[in-house]
């Protein structure tokens, strides 16, 4: 049991009371979380995302993005990048892309 947290076994009297105590206790518990309210999850992530970047700098989402890229790669290959592109591009009104082939020309 080394990996066992500390505090009552879960379904015992004693953890239903801590959560019964902590139930609804929390603002956001009383307007019914994010699920009920996405602009307020949108902002919790903006601010989350503003955090990062500023402890981190931007670069680091510019790595992740190039790690998960990698991992991407390897599990799915690069078929899946041709595949997703092609489905992306398919679903481009046809007039936005005769304008950028136009303008790439």
């Amino acid at each position: 049991m080394a990996g066992r947290k500390p505090g009552p076994q879960p379904g015992s009297e004693g953890a239903r009371r801590i959560a019964e105590a902590h139930r609804g206790s929390k603002d956001h518990d009383q307007s019914g979380g994010f699920a009920s309210n996405p602009d307020r999850a949108r902002e919790a992530g903006r601010k989350g995302g503003d955090a990062v970047k500023q402890r981190y700098g931007p670069d680091f989402y510019k790595e992740i993005g190039r790690k998960g890229g990698e991992t991407v790669k390897k599990s799915r290959g690069m078929e899946f990048f041709s595949e997703i592109g092609r489905k992306g591009g398919a679903t481009r009104p046809r007039s936005k892309r005769k304008d950028e082939n136009e303008q790439g020309s």
